[in-house]
């Protein structure tokens, strides 16, 4: 009699990711299975002009799926669900490409919640902040997944109560595909948008309003932060705000006073961050000093800019999104 066999996927879309692609494939390759499962892992890469196609080529074709496309045929919704048609998962991660699992049961705890209730749909893991991050950026992490939950707990978010519908908090609404997983019967019904950003908060929008649960796995942990710099964290910050404005339901408002001032209290955090944080050396700390500020102005700055964008067709002409996200 033959035993059919069972696959949970992998899936990472890949673009100039040498840094850190031969780390995460490696993680991934070593991961624990679940008995009866095998493992499936899929790469699409979308015109890398560094060394990330050569480093898959040379030592992985063997183990994994590896597919190439144009670059002007990526979107970060389209391209994911184009892994999940081809999938043979019963569940589907989602990795970045900077993104490497920190223990070899990552994948075991990301898909733990699905197997708790079949109205979970979708699972988002934590994001560890690599330790010579720009504190900007690593205090932004570091803060966000430090506030979600305890680290070996399983936090169920819901968009509305299950008892008698009242909204809940907003924090409920995050999710993010740097590191995620989706059960493949329920993403075929409820697919990724063609979005330009923010497809991952959209795709939690529409399976809650589904009727669907979204968790939060803490143990399903990958070491992960941009290495941006300000100009790049200026475009990172336009796109996000620009798609979560585009992409759900968000409501943003322009201040003037925000974008001239409202990067100076989160740069006098981020050197207090440096300066308690024991992983930067005295070198690091001092350039540091020298770049918070423009990358809190350039937060700022994208957010504002993302926000005027959208209301005036003007400058929808003259803005050109210079940098695709890396996530």
């Amino acid at each position: 009699m033959t035993v059919q066999k069972k696959y949970i996927t992998v899936f990472v879309p890949t673009y100039n990711g040498e840094p850190y692609i031969k780390e995460l494939i490696e993680a991934v390759l070593l991961q624990d299975l679940p008995k009866g499962y095998l493992l499936e892992f899929i790469i699409i890469d979308s015109g890398s002009k560094d060394k990330t196609v050569e480093i898959i080529a040379s030592n992985y074709l063997e183990k994994i799926v590896f597919l190439e496309i144009p670059n002007n045929e990526y979107g970060h919704g389209k391209t994911r669900q184009k892994a999940t048609e081809i999938a043979k998962g019963e569940y589907i991660l989602f990795l970045s490409q900077d993104a490497t699992p920190q223990s070899h049961r990552w994948l075991i705890n990301m898909i733990e919640p699905f197997f708790i209730s079949d109205k979970i749909g979708a699972v988002f893991g934590r994001q560890v902040p690599r330790p010579f991050s720009v504190p900007t950026i690593k205090r932004e992490v570091a803060s966000v997944f430090g506030s979600l939950g305890a680290p070996d707990s399983i936090i169920i978010h819901r968009e509305k109560s299950l008892v008698d519908g009242t909204p809940m908090n907003q924090l409920n609404s995050f999710f993010s595909d740097v590191n995620s997983a989706v059960r493949k019967d329920l993403i075929e019904k409820i697919p990724f948008r063609d979005v330009k950003y923010a497809e991952d908060q959209a795709l939690a929008e529409d399976i809650q309003n589904n009727g669907y649960l979204k968790a939060y796995s803490p143990a399903g942990a990958v070491w992960h932060s941009n290495e941006y710099t300000s100009r790049e964290y200026y475009y990172r910050k336009f796109d996000e705000y620009l798609g979560l404005q585009e992409s759900t339901k968000t409501v943003l408002t322009k201040s003037r006073k925000s974008l001239f001032l409202g990067w100076i209290r989160p740069s006098l955090n981020d050197f207090k961050f440096a300066r308690k944080d024991g992983e930067y050396n005295r070198r690091a700390r001092l350039k540091f000093i020298v770049g918070i500020p423009f990358y809190n102005f350039s937060q700022q700055l994208g957010k504002y800019n993302a926000i005027k964008y959208l209301h005036n067709p003007k400058m929808r002409a003259k803005i050109s999104l210079e940098s695709r996200s890396k996530d």
